[in-house]
């Protein structure tokens, strides 16, 4: 026996004007949330009162903030988590999948009978800035930064998301990275790197991009690392060389041969160190590094996620 949850974000790309209306799921918990405030005190109330399976209402965002706080509100024994996905561009439910909002009956009472759902297993990357810890699924900097930033002002403004927001920002940052303002994009960020703890590196970097996710939209990967590790990384050394002809197969996991020659790194990480002083995304959000610059990304611990 088990129960299901429902947490959703009043603020998401599809719930601005229906997050608040409860729907009739039974037994099932519903509760939401204005930001991440909101959530401590709800997902404990969930796991008191026997929550195993938590609906999250939201997008990449939502889920990075309640992956966050599961482990204080459960400790151990974290519950199952299937994705509504409301938000922008919702990058984990096209990689794990997820459920409809008419399917939520179905799956309460799935729930309550202990019925085979459809499960996959994914450990998100954990990000710690200062004292803060954060799980998410998609880290990035310099260009993805910039990029993400110049979506949100001048895609999802316009009521564009999902695919289509994403393949128009690929579009966009493509051209401003090459159009007038391509000296800044191309001068990169400056940071100290360490991958599993190898000796940092101090250097310029037009982009870095993580993610444990197993794929990403539109068909994109651009990763090639080898091995078991927790999650991938891949880094380009500014200002980047052959960028079109490069990103045209590495952005498909396969680099050219002289990829790594011309400052292209991919790679499968237990840990990344970094020390720098420009913000960085973490599922769709910035966030600035502390005052020290440092910031850390190692493997969280695993989530279940179902669907029916």
């Amino acid at each position: 026996m088990g129960r299901l949850g429902v947490v959703a974000n009043a603020r998401s790309w599809k719930n601005r004007d229906a997050a608040h209306d409860k729907p009739d799921l039974g037994d099932a918990l519903y509760g939401a949330a204005d930001g991440p405030d909101g959530y401590p005190a709800l997902l404990r109330r969930f796991a008191e009162e026997g929550v195993t399976l938590v609906a999250v209402d939201g997008g990449d965002g939502t889920l990075r903030d309640v992956m966050s706080v599961l482990p204080w509100a459960y400790g151990g024994a974290l519950p199952e988590i299937a994705l509504l996905a409301s938000g922008k561009t919702n990058v984990a439910a096209a990689d794990v999948g997820g459920v409809a909002r008419d399917q939520l009956p179905a799956l309460a009472e799935a729930a309550r009978a202990g019925a085979a759902l459809k499960r996959q297993v994914r450990r998100p990357i954990q990000v710690e800035v200062g004292e803060a810890r954060m799980l998410g699924f998609v880290f990035g900097l310099g260009a993805f930064e910039r990029a993400t930033r110049l979506v949100n002002e001048r895609i999802h403004s316009r009521g564009f998301a999902q695919k289509m927001g994403v393949a128009m920002g690929v579009v966009m940052s493509g051209a401003a990275a090459l159009g007038k303002d391509r000296e800044v994009w191309r001068s990169g960020v400056p940071l100290a790197i360490s991958i599993d703890g190898e000796e940092p590196q101090m250097r310029h970097s037009f982009a870095l991009l993580a993610t444990s996710l197993r794929r990403l939209m539109l068909g994109l990967w651009p990763f090639w690392g080898k091995g078991e590790r927790g999650f991938d990384v891949t880094e380009i050394a500014a200002p980047p060389r052959r960028l079109i002809r490069t990103l045209a197969t590495a952005g498909l996991g396969r680099p050219p041969a002289w990829a790594a020659a011309y400052g292209y790194r991919s790679a499968k990480a237990d840990r990344v160190s970094l020390t720098l002083r420009e913000p960085f995304i973490f599922d769709g959000d910035t966030f600035a590094p502390g005052a020290d610059g440092r910031v850390e990304l190692t493997s969280g611990p695993e989530f279940t996620f179902v669907r029916l």
